[in-house]
Protein backbone atom coordinates (compact mmCIF):
# COMPACT_ATOMS: atom_id res chain seq x y z
CA UNK A 1 0.00 0.00 0.00
CA UNK A 2 1.75 3.51 -1.32
CA UNK A 3 0.04 6.89 -0.57
CA UNK A 4 1.42 10.31 -1.54
CA UNK A 5 3.42 10.78 1.12
CA UNK A 6 6.68 11.17 3.07
CA UNK A 7 7.13 8.85 6.14
CA UNK A 8 7.77 11.36 9.50
CA UNK A 9 10.57 9.31 10.61
CA UNK A 10 11.93 5.50 10.19
CA UNK A 11 9.72 3.81 12.86
CA UNK A 12 6.49 5.35 11.05
CA UNK A 13 7.34 4.46 7.72
CA UNK A 14 4.30 2.68 7.22
CA UNK A 15 2.26 5.91 7.96
CA UNK A 16 1.01 7.57 4.96
CA UNK A 17 -0.47 11.29 5.71
CA UNK A 18 -3.35 12.20 4.38
CA UNK A 19 -3.38 15.39 2.32
CA UNK A 20 -5.37 18.13 3.49
CA UNK A 21 -6.51 17.84 6.80
CA UNK A 22 -8.20 20.42 8.50
CA UNK A 23 -7.09 22.95 10.38
CA UNK A 24 -8.19 22.60 13.50
CA UNK A 25 -7.88 19.45 16.26
CA UNK A 26 -10.16 16.22 14.35
CA UNK A 27 -13.65 15.79 15.97
CA UNK A 28 -14.61 12.86 13.72
CA UNK A 29 -12.72 10.11 11.76
CA UNK A 30 -14.82 7.39 10.13
CA UNK A 31 -14.50 4.90 6.89
CA UNK A 32 -17.21 4.28 4.72
CA UNK A 33 -18.74 0.53 5.90
CA UNK A 34 -17.52 -2.94 4.37
CA UNK A 35 -21.16 -2.56 2.43
CA UNK A 36 -20.26 0.84 0.64
CA UNK A 37 -19.33 1.06 -3.14
CA UNK A 38 -16.32 2.60 -2.31
CA UNK A 39 -13.28 3.42 -0.05
CA UNK A 40 -13.47 6.83 1.33
CA UNK A 41 -12.91 8.61 5.15
CA UNK A 42 -14.48 11.46 6.40
CA UNK A 43 -13.13 13.69 8.91
CA UNK A 44 -14.82 16.61 10.92
CA UNK A 45 -13.13 19.16 12.94
CA UNK A 46 -13.47 22.15 15.53
CA UNK A 47 -12.81 24.38 12.73
CA UNK A 48 -16.72 23.26 11.82
CA UNK A 49 -15.55 21.48 8.36
CA UNK A 50 -16.32 17.86 7.48
CA UNK A 51 -13.57 16.53 4.45
CA UNK A 52 -14.41 13.50 2.45
CA UNK A 53 -10.75 11.51 0.67
CA UNK A 54 -11.09 8.72 -1.49
CA UNK A 55 -8.52 6.13 -0.28
CA UNK A 56 -7.49 4.09 -3.14
CA UNK A 57 -4.76 1.63 -3.10
CA UNK A 58 -1.98 3.88 -4.63
CA UNK A 59 -3.13 7.05 -3.61
CA UNK A 60 -5.73 9.30 -1.49
CA UNK A 61 -7.45 11.89 -2.92
CA UNK A 62 -9.50 15.03 -1.25
CA UNK A 63 -12.97 14.68 -3.15
CA UNK A 64 -15.31 17.32 -0.90
CA UNK A 65 -15.78 19.55 1.81
CA UNK A 66 -18.44 21.01 3.36
CA UNK A 67 -18.54 23.95 6.43
CA UNK A 68 -21.07 23.52 9.42
CA UNK A 69 -23.00 25.73 11.54
CA UNK A 70 -21.81 23.74 14.80
CA UNK A 71 -19.13 22.04 15.41
CA UNK A 72 -19.34 18.01 14.45
CA UNK A 73 -19.34 15.61 17.47
CA UNK A 74 -20.13 12.92 15.22
CA UNK A 75 -20.74 11.03 11.91
CA UNK A 76 -22.29 7.80 10.32
CA UNK A 77 -21.94 6.28 6.72
CA UNK A 78 -25.03 4.95 5.13
CA UNK A 79 -24.96 1.02 4.00
CA UNK A 80 -24.12 2.27 0.48
CA UNK A 81 -21.36 5.18 1.53
CA UNK A 82 -23.28 7.62 -0.88
CA UNK A 83 -24.91 9.38 2.38
CA UNK A 84 -23.52 11.02 5.63
CA UNK A 85 -25.37 11.83 8.69
CA UNK A 86 -23.57 14.51 11.12
CA UNK A 87 -24.42 15.49 14.80
CA UNK A 88 -22.79 18.86 15.85
CA UNK A 89 -22.87 20.62 19.08
CA UNK A 90 -25.77 22.53 17.81
CA UNK A 91 -28.08 20.01 18.24
CA UNK A 92 -28.55 19.20 14.94
CA UNK A 93 -28.97 16.38 13.10
CA UNK A 94 -27.79 16.56 9.48
CA UNK A 95 -27.89 14.39 5.72
CA UNK A 96 -24.84 15.13 3.62
CA UNK A 97 -26.16 13.35 0.45
CA UNK A 98 -22.72 13.28 -1.60
CA UNK A 99 -24.59 12.75 -4.75
CA UNK A 100 -26.48 16.18 -5.03
CA UNK A 101 -23.80 17.35 -2.47
CA UNK A 102 -26.51 18.79 -0.75
CA UNK A 103 -26.82 18.95 3.17
CA UNK A 104 -30.61 18.71 4.61
CA UNK A 105 -31.76 18.56 8.50
CA UNK A 106 -32.73 15.32 9.33
CA UNK A 107 -33.31 16.15 13.31
CA UNK A 108 -32.21 18.18 16.00
CA UNK A 109 -31.68 17.94 20.16
CA UNK A 110 -31.90 20.69 22.29
CA UNK A 111 -28.39 21.06 22.93
CA UNK A 112 -25.27 19.33 21.30
CA UNK A 113 -25.59 16.20 19.32
CA UNK A 114 -23.12 14.01 20.95
CA UNK A 115 -23.52 10.42 18.77
CA UNK A 116 -24.43 9.53 15.53
CA UNK A 117 -24.91 6.21 14.32
CA UNK A 118 -26.87 4.53 11.25
CA UNK A 119 -28.73 1.24 11.40
CA UNK A 120 -29.68 -0.07 8.55
CA UNK A 121 -32.80 1.81 8.02
CA UNK A 122 -32.90 4.32 10.54
CA UNK A 123 -30.62 7.17 12.69
CA UNK A 124 -29.71 6.91 15.89
CA UNK A 125 -28.60 9.93 17.83
CA UNK A 126 -27.74 10.73 21.53
CA UNK A 127 -27.52 14.19 22.82
CA UNK A 128 -26.45 16.50 25.71
CA UNK A 129 -29.83 17.11 25.94
CA UNK A 130 -30.41 13.74 27.77
CA UNK A 131 -32.32 11.82 25.18
CA UNK A 132 -31.53 8.85 22.80
CA UNK A 133 -33.34 9.53 19.69
CA UNK A 134 -34.05 7.34 16.69
CA UNK A 135 -35.40 9.26 13.02
CA UNK A 136 -36.27 8.41 9.53
CA UNK A 137 -34.22 10.44 7.33
CA UNK A 138 -36.52 10.05 4.54
CA UNK A 139 -39.37 12.18 6.22
CA UNK A 140 -37.20 13.55 8.97
CA UNK A 141 -39.12 12.34 11.34
CA UNK A 142 -39.05 11.26 14.92
CA UNK A 143 -39.71 7.86 15.30
CA UNK A 144 -38.93 7.29 19.13
CA UNK A 145 -37.11 9.02 21.89
CA UNK A 146 -36.19 7.92 25.22
CA UNK A 147 -34.88 10.14 28.36
CA UNK A 148 -31.83 9.52 29.50
CA UNK A 149 -30.19 10.21 33.27
CA UNK A 150 -27.70 12.75 32.13
CA UNK A 151 -25.58 13.98 29.39
CA UNK A 152 -24.66 11.46 26.62
CA UNK A 153 -20.85 11.22 26.47
CA UNK A 154 -20.68 8.31 24.18
CA UNK A 155 -22.77 5.47 22.49
CA UNK A 156 -22.13 2.62 20.44
CA UNK A 157 -24.30 0.33 18.42
CA UNK A 158 -23.99 -3.69 16.83
CA UNK A 159 -27.81 -4.58 15.70
CA UNK A 160 -29.76 -5.31 17.53
CA UNK A 161 -27.54 -3.67 20.69
CA UNK A 162 -27.15 -0.08 21.00
CA UNK A 163 -25.15 1.08 24.53
CA UNK A 164 -25.01 4.30 26.08
CA UNK A 165 -23.02 5.98 28.45
CA UNK A 166 -23.56 9.06 30.37
CA UNK A 167 -21.87 11.81 32.99
CA UNK A 168 -23.29 10.31 35.94
CA UNK A 169 -21.25 6.91 35.22
CA UNK A 170 -24.47 5.56 34.17
CA UNK A 171 -24.77 3.17 31.05
CA UNK A 172 -27.91 1.95 29.54
CA UNK A 173 -28.42 -1.32 27.16
CA UNK A 174 -31.23 -1.33 25.04
CA UNK A 175 -33.07 -3.68 22.53
CA UNK A 176 -33.50 -2.62 18.94
CA UNK A 177 -35.63 -5.33 18.59
CA UNK A 178 -39.06 -4.02 18.40
CA UNK A 179 -37.64 -1.16 20.65
CA UNK A 180 -36.01 1.08 21.59
CA UNK A 181 -36.60 -0.95 24.82
CA UNK A 182 -34.25 -0.43 28.10
CA UNK A 183 -32.91 -3.53 28.94
CA UNK A 184 -30.59 -2.58 31.99
CA UNK A 185 -29.29 0.39 33.84
CA UNK A 186 -25.24 -0.01 34.92
CA UNK A 187 -22.63 2.13 36.71
CA UNK A 188 -19.68 2.25 35.03
CA UNK A 189 -16.68 -0.08 36.08
CA UNK A 190 -14.33 1.69 37.68
CA UNK A 191 -13.06 3.87 41.08
CA UNK A 192 -13.58 7.32 41.17
CA UNK A 193 -15.79 9.86 38.84
CA UNK A 194 -13.68 9.40 35.64
CA UNK A 195 -15.46 10.21 32.32
CA UNK A 196 -16.15 7.88 29.29
CA UNK A 197 -14.76 9.55 26.37
CA UNK A 198 -15.50 6.41 24.50
CA UNK A 199 -17.94 2.69 23.81
CA UNK A 200 -17.17 -0.13 21.42
CA UNK A 201 -20.08 -2.93 21.44
CA UNK A 202 -18.01 -6.53 20.63
CA UNK A 203 -19.73 -9.66 19.71
CA UNK A 204 -17.66 -12.79 20.26
CA UNK A 205 -17.61 -14.63 17.04
CA UNK A 206 -17.68 -18.24 18.47
CA UNK A 207 -20.44 -17.79 21.65
CA UNK A 208 -22.63 -15.01 20.32
CA UNK A 209 -22.03 -13.40 23.39
CA UNK A 210 -22.02 -9.07 23.76
CA UNK A 211 -20.30 -6.91 25.52
CA UNK A 212 -19.11 -3.60 25.40
CA UNK A 213 -15.91 -1.79 25.90
CA UNK A 214 -15.61 2.01 28.11
CA UNK A 215 -12.71 3.58 27.33
CA UNK A 216 -12.17 6.53 30.29
CA UNK A 217 -9.66 9.57 30.96
CA UNK A 218 -7.67 7.96 33.53
CA UNK A 219 -5.63 5.06 30.86
CA UNK A 220 -7.85 2.56 30.86
CA UNK A 221 -10.77 0.35 29.10
CA UNK A 222 -13.10 -1.43 31.11
CA UNK A 223 -15.06 -4.80 29.61
CA UNK A 224 -18.93 -4.88 31.02
CA UNK A 225 -21.94 -6.97 29.49
CA UNK A 226 -25.35 -7.75 31.24
CA UNK A 227 -24.01 -11.11 32.83
CA UNK A 228 -21.24 -9.05 34.01
CA UNK A 229 -22.17 -6.10 35.24
CA UNK A 230 -19.19 -4.45 37.67
CA UNK A 231 -17.27 -5.35 34.87
CA UNK A 232 -14.26 -7.71 34.10
CA UNK A 233 -10.87 -6.69 34.98
CA UNK A 234 -9.61 -3.19 33.20
CA UNK A 235 -7.03 -3.30 30.61
CA UNK A 236 -4.25 -1.07 31.04
CA UNK A 237 -3.48 1.06 28.00
CA UNK A 238 -2.50 4.59 28.10
CA UNK A 239 -0.51 4.89 31.50
CA UNK A 240 2.95 5.18 32.43
CA UNK A 241 5.73 5.69 34.95
CA UNK A 242 7.06 9.07 34.92
CA UNK A 243 10.85 9.91 35.75
CA UNK A 244 9.59 11.13 39.50
CA UNK A 245 8.05 7.39 40.11
CA UNK A 246 4.56 8.57 39.68
CA UNK A 247 1.93 6.95 37.83
CA UNK A 248 1.10 9.25 34.29
CA UNK A 249 -2.66 8.67 33.52
CA UNK A 250 -3.97 9.36 29.90
CA UNK A 251 -6.95 10.39 28.34
CA UNK A 252 -8.32 6.90 26.22
CA UNK A 253 -9.82 9.32 23.32
CA UNK A 254 -11.41 5.77 21.50
CA UNK A 255 -11.40 2.29 21.25
CA UNK A 256 -12.48 0.83 18.00
CA UNK A 257 -13.12 -3.22 17.23
CA UNK A 258 -12.24 -4.33 13.56
CA UNK A 259 -15.38 -6.26 12.76
CA UNK A 260 -13.48 -8.32 10.15
CA UNK A 261 -11.11 -9.88 12.83
CA UNK A 262 -12.77 -8.91 16.34
CA UNK A 263 -9.21 -7.44 17.06
CA UNK A 264 -9.53 -3.64 18.63
CA UNK A 265 -7.46 -0.12 19.21
CA UNK A 266 -6.99 2.45 21.36
CA UNK A 267 -5.63 5.85 20.81
CA UNK A 268 -4.85 8.61 23.79
CA UNK A 269 -3.78 11.81 24.40
CA UNK A 270 -0.40 10.45 25.33
CA UNK A 271 0.13 10.15 21.42
CA UNK A 272 0.13 6.35 21.41
CA UNK A 273 -2.12 4.10 19.33
CA UNK A 274 -1.87 0.34 20.73
CA UNK A 275 -3.78 -2.91 18.76
CA UNK A 276 -5.27 -5.48 20.59
CA UNK A 277 -6.36 -9.12 20.14
CA UNK A 278 -9.70 -10.19 20.78
CA UNK A 279 -11.87 -8.56 23.24
CA UNK A 280 -8.62 -6.57 24.39
CA UNK A 281 -6.97 -10.20 25.07
CA UNK A 282 -3.21 -8.97 24.48
CA UNK A 283 -1.14 -6.20 23.15
CA UNK A 284 -0.51 -6.73 19.53
CA UNK A 285 2.01 -3.73 18.81
CA UNK A 286 2.20 0.13 20.59
CA UNK A 287 3.20 2.87 18.43
CA UNK A 288 6.15 5.39 19.36
CA UNK A 289 4.87 8.52 21.32
CA UNK A 290 3.97 11.16 18.55
CA UNK A 291 4.64 14.83 19.01
CA UNK A 292 0.51 15.42 19.89
CA UNK A 293 -2.32 13.60 21.28
CA UNK A 294 -4.33 11.18 18.84
CA UNK A 295 -7.67 12.22 19.38
CA UNK A 296 -9.67 9.83 17.02
CA UNK A 297 -9.02 6.94 15.04
CA UNK A 298 -11.18 4.62 12.28
CA UNK A 299 -10.67 1.07 10.67
CA UNK A 300 -11.69 0.65 7.30
CA UNK A 301 -14.96 -1.36 6.12
CA UNK A 302 -12.47 -4.23 4.92
CA UNK A 303 -10.39 -4.15 8.27
CA UNK A 304 -7.36 -3.29 5.98
CA UNK A 305 -6.45 0.03 7.07
CA UNK A 306 -5.95 1.84 10.38
CA UNK A 307 -6.40 5.73 10.05
CA UNK A 308 -5.54 7.85 13.31
CA UNK A 309 -5.55 11.81 13.90
CA UNK A 310 -3.01 14.05 15.73
CA UNK A 311 -3.92 17.44 17.20
CA UNK A 312 -4.68 18.73 20.92
CA UNK A 313 -7.05 17.60 22.78
CA UNK A 314 -6.86 20.24 25.63
CA UNK A 315 -5.89 17.33 27.96
CA UNK A 316 -2.96 19.73 29.58
CA UNK A 317 -5.14 22.74 29.54
CA UNK A 318 -4.55 26.06 27.41
CA UNK A 319 -0.85 26.25 28.27
CA UNK A 320 0.29 23.23 26.13
CA UNK A 321 -1.52 24.14 23.15
CA UNK A 322 1.10 25.01 20.82
CA UNK A 323 -0.09 26.90 17.46
CA UNK A 324 2.74 25.67 15.17
CA UNK A 325 1.64 22.23 15.59
CA UNK A 326 -0.82 21.39 12.98
CA UNK A 327 -3.60 18.66 12.65
CA UNK A 328 -2.66 15.93 10.91
CA UNK A 329 -4.22 12.15 9.49
CA UNK A 330 -2.38 9.33 8.85
CA UNK A 331 -2.95 5.82 7.55
CA UNK A 332 -1.09 2.61 8.11
CA UNK A 333 -2.09 -1.29 7.48
CA UNK A 334 -3.84 -2.85 10.23
CA UNK A 335 -1.70 -5.24 12.29
CA UNK A 336 -4.36 -8.25 12.61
Amino acid sequence: MMYQSTPKSPEQKKDYEVPDPPTDSISVLEFTPGTSSWNAICAGSWDKSIRIWDVQSDRVEPKVMKCLDGVPLDAAWNDSGNKIYLADTNGSVDEWDLETNQIRKVGAHDQGARTCHWVGSYLMTTSWDRTIRFWDPRTSSELAKKDLPERSFAADVLHPVAVVACADQSVLAFSLDGGPVEQARLKAPGVGNHQVRSLAILQAKHTGQTSWFLAKTNGMVYEQSLTKRNGCLPTRCHRSEASDGFLDTHVVNEVKINRVTNNMVTVGSDGVFCFWGNGMSGRLMQSQKHDQPITRCSISGDGKIFAYALGYDWSKGFEHFDPNKKPQIFLRPFVN
